[in-house]
């Protein structure tokens, strides 16, 4: 991960005082499993904590004491016996490289117990709430992306417990049209063994997701991470198309539906206005790729603009 993506997923994962009033919902199972797998990453690891102190401070303290010695020699005292007060001193020298190493890890624990993202998250499982953002879709369209993964495996929701399992690098991205008029993004990752030069494959239709109209994104309270999305209500009426991303449109569909990084006045997996016409004529290029690779009538523009309400 870049270290732009990590400070931007730190953003999201730090409660933020700004965000508006949302209604407030018990955990579901899949929601807490999600919120105690966010949480283990806030936690204070002492591997971690003594990285840094073990690493520098087996040689500085030494280190400075060598140079210090040298200094007073040259400047102060010549003719110093530099090399009998070294030997003589391993005992101390000993000494304050512990106090040194326990100092700085102490002070890394210190300052990470105190820390407000870390404090927050080791609680916030045990609260068992969740804030919800419900959104009413009308239609949507479903297009796929391609790309070496990230991270070599995803978790899943199976048997009632997370599992981490390979990814495939294979992603299915649904745009949808809300009843205000605004396009929101739903993605979904898939299982499997990501090979290069492989050509990829659309998953089977059971595999696929299949939204309803009634979603309801659950959110950590008072942040902008998203614990699992709760769909309800009659099927969203979809358009499948074959239209594989190429990265740069996965990408950008990425940073426009707002998945790692946004202002205050965006929202979640929500298109912002300045966006909405780059996603249309993504939308328009899918459809166009559809009627070309299709052997009847050419498919009449679906409901996803069809629909659109008045702004």
């Amino acid at each position: 991960m870049s270290d732009e993506l990590y400070k931007q997923r730190l953003r999201f994962e730090t409660p933020d005082p700004g965000i508006g009033p949302r209604e407030q919902s018990p955990m579901l199972p899949q929601e807490l499993a999600w919120a105690r797998e966010r949480a283990s990453t806030h936690r204070f690891s002492w591997v971690m904590g003594l990285a840094a102190p073990v690493s520098v401070g087996l040689m500085l303290p030494s280190l400075a004491f060598v140079i210090g010695l040298g200094l007073v020699e040259k400047w102060f005292v010549p003719g110093l016996d530099v090399d009998r007060i070294i030997d003589g001193s391993w005992g101390w020298q000993i000494l304050a490289t512990v106090l040194f190493i326990g100092g700085w890890a102490l002070s890394n624990y210190r300052r990470d117990s105190r820390d407000p993202t870390k404090r927050y998250w080791q609680s916030m499982p045990d609260r068992g709430l969740v804030e919800l953002e419900r959104h009413t879709l009308i239609s949507g369209i479903s297009l796929w992306a391609s790309d070496n993964p990230e991270h070599d495996s995803l978790m899943l929701w199976q048997n009632d417990k997370l599992v981490r399992v390979q990814s495939s690098g294979v992603s299915q991205w649904i745009l949808a049209m809300t009843t205000a008029g605004h396009w929101l993004v739903l993605m979904e990752e898939f299982p499997g063994v990501f090979r290069h030069g492989q050509i990829s494959r659309i998953p089977a239709p059971e595999q696929r997701m299949k939204p309803q109209q009634q979603l309801a994104i659950a959110f950590a309270p008072g942040t902008h991470v998203t614990l699992g999305e709760r769909f309800d209500g009659a099927p969203v009426p979809l358009t499948e198309s074959s239209y594989w991303m190429s990265a740069d449109e996965s990408s950008r569909l990425a940073e426009a539906s707002h998945r790692w990084g946004f202002s205050p006045s965006d929202r979640y997996a929500v298109i912002n206005d300045r966006d909405a016409d780059w996603v249309q004529r993504l939308v328009d290029k899918s459809l166009a790729d559809k009627a070309r690779g299709s052997t009847g009538r050419q498919l009449e523009r679906p409901a996803v603009t069809a629909e659109r309400p008045p702004t």
